[in-house]
Formats: C-alpha cells, sequence, structure tokens
C-alpha cells in the first residue's frame, strides 16, 4: 500500500513546483509592465526569494511524507 502512495505524492509535489514556476512567471512579468528601475529589481527579487522558498517547503514536505512511508531496513 505504501509503494502506491508515493506515485500520488510524488505528482503532487511536481504539480506544485509547476504551478509556483508558473506564478513568479506572472509576477515578474506583472512587475515588468508596473515597476521600473530599482523598484523593479526590488520585486523581482522579492519573486525570486518568495518562490525559493515555496519550493523549498514543499520538497521538505514531500519528502518527510516519502520518508515516513519507507521501508524500515531489515524489512523485504
Amino acid at each position: 500500500m505504501k509503494q502506491k502512495l508515493k506515485i500520488p505524492i510524488i505528482t503532487v509535489m511536481a504539480i506544485l513546483i509547476s504551478l509556483i514556476s508558473i506564478y513568479s512567471f506572472m509576477r515578474v512579468s506583472y512587475a515588468i509592465e508596473h515597476a521600473h528601475g530599482t523598484d523593479l529589481l526590488w520585486k523581482c527579487f522579492a519573486i525570486w526569494i518568495k518562490s525559493i522558498i515555496l519550493t523549498q517547503a514543499t520538497l521538505v514536505v514531500g519528502g518527510l511524507f516519502l520518508f515516513m512511508m519507507r521501508k524500515p531496513k531489515g524489512t523485504v
């Protein structure tokens, strides 16, 4: 049963990371249209940091779920 749950967890992680990247691209394009100069630089930097944090959170939570479902050593 545990092996069957790994595929949906990895799929959900991939979908979330894809949605985060799409969201980041949309926010950057919006920032490019509405900001200029140093303000644009800071907005893009903030979007980049936020996307890194969200991606790492997704990987950590998904990794914890996968770690909890692993087989202990010594079992077949």
